[in-house]
């Protein structure tokens, strides 16, 4: 399998995160960061979307449950979006962290 450069797109309307590609480790730490600006002044609910992501590892996954308690401290959900068989979806069940489907 061919690795893919990590990617996102923001749509503030919607109040969605889409995630592409690997999540290597050098673009879990740009996820931290982003979703570390994004969720201290989250005020209204987000949705992670990791349909599209290759590559998710415990370190990734610690920085989305981490990323979870911030935005849940804030009083606002942020919710994991998996498509069925994806890495993402098996990720996250594996890990126990809840999800909907794509």
């Amino acid at each position: 399998m061919q690795e893919r450069e990590f990617s996102y797109e923001i749509n503030d309307e919607s109040g969605r995160l889409v995630l592409h590609g690997d999540l290597d480790e050098g673009a879990t730490v740009q996820v931290r960061m982003l979703l570390k600006e994004i969720t201290d002044g989250l005020t209204r609910d987000l949705t992670l979307d990791l349909t599209d992501v290759d590559l998710l590892p415990s370190s990734a996954v610690g920085v989305l449950a981490n990323s979870q308690d911030t935005a849940a401290k804030q009083g606002a959900t942020l919710v994991f979006v998996a498509a069925d068989g994806t890495i993402a979806a098996r990720v996250l069940t594996i890990c126990g962290l809840p999800y909907d489907e794509a």
